[in-house]
């Protein structure tokens, strides 16, 4: 039987959740300022990366993020997720997240 995470896959376990819990909730602010690295939030629009996420996910309901896999790399980790939304198909996704200021952030989706 699966064992609870712990440590390093066991934060980001979390920032996945939190990640899915702000993009069903539409709170495109915490996923910038809190969820993204400087560098991926930059990427994203800097100032006005909420606004573009937010434009971005327009007409897209009930969101969702299966965490499959984690593999972690000292300060970078991998984490393979399935995502989907209604009405469209289960997609196979990549996420690249870095530690930043002491905590799990991601760095990008691939």
């Amino acid at each position: 039987e699966p064992q609870p995470a712990v440590g390093a896959p066991r934060a980001i376990a979390a920032t996945v959740d939190r990640l899915e819990r702000a993009i069903a909730t539409s709170d495109y602010a915490t996923v910038c300022d809190e969820l993204f690295t400087v560098g991926a939030r930059r990427r994203a629009g800097g100032g006005e990366c909420a606004r573009q996420l937010r434009s971005a996910a327009e007409g897209v309901t009930g969101p969702s993020i299966e965490l499959r896999g984690i593999r972690v790399d000292d300060e970078r980790a991998t984490v393979q997720v399935a995502t989907a939304a209604g009405g469209q198909a289960r997609v196979l996704d990549e996420l690249q997240l870095r530690r930043e200021r002491g905590r799990w952030r991601i760095e990008a989706l691939r």
